[in-house]
């Protein structure tokens, strides 16, 4: 077997350790805080996206309404089983002869 591998570890082991290793354990808290933090403002970010939400609804119901009344007085030019549709080919070529 090679005594290469036991060699490396050795020297492994003799080296010290990067500077950045010893703050891993204060970032990884710092990250977990951060977290909670957020977590505890979430309620309210939902409350703000469930009134949007409702308000969105809201003004396209009312908008959907309001052109719904405004087209319905208006007779439907276009309908698949009409004889008199403004916009069929024969009621277009009647008009330039």
């Amino acid at each position: 077997m090679n005594d290469r591998l036991d060699h490396d570890l050795e020297a492994l082991r003799a080296e010290r350790p990067v500077a950045a290793y010893d703050h891993i354990d204060q970032q990884v808290w710092r990250g977990i805080a951060e977290i909670r933090r957020g977590r505890q403002a979430a309620p309210m970010l939902y409350a703000v996206r469930a009134a949007a939400v409702v308000g969105a609804l809201g003004l396209g119901v009312a908008g959907g309404g309001a052109a719904a009344i405004a087209v319905a007085g208006e007779s439907q030019e276009t309908s698949a089983f009409s004889i008199n549709s403004e916009l069929a080919p024969s009621t277009l070529l009647d008009h330039h002869e």
